[in-house]
């Protein structure tokens, strides 16, 4: 299934942008979601593409901006 709007992040991207914005390492990361390092990191340089940000830290302002860190957006998904 396609995401409902091209500027939306899908499922695991939006959970990389949650565990980014508690604070988790992308370390860690890859091994909550299942993902390698590699993997992870494209996730984010696709986020940051997307969004124009040229950090971690921006792109998890831009992301709460949007509303991509609201909890309950994720449990609709």
């Amino acid at each position: 299934m396609g995401r409902e709007r091209a500027e939306e992040p899908t499922v695991i991207q939006r959970r990389i942008l949650l565990l980014l914005a508690a604070g988790f390492t992308v370390q860690t990361i890859t091994k909550l979601v299942f993902l390698s390092e590699r993997a992870v990191h494209d996730h984010i340089a696709v986020l940051k593409q997307t969004t124009g940000a040229k950090n971690q830290f921006s792109l998890g302002a831009e992301a709460a901006k949007r509303g991509w860190l609201d909890e309950e957006e994720e449990k609709k998904r």
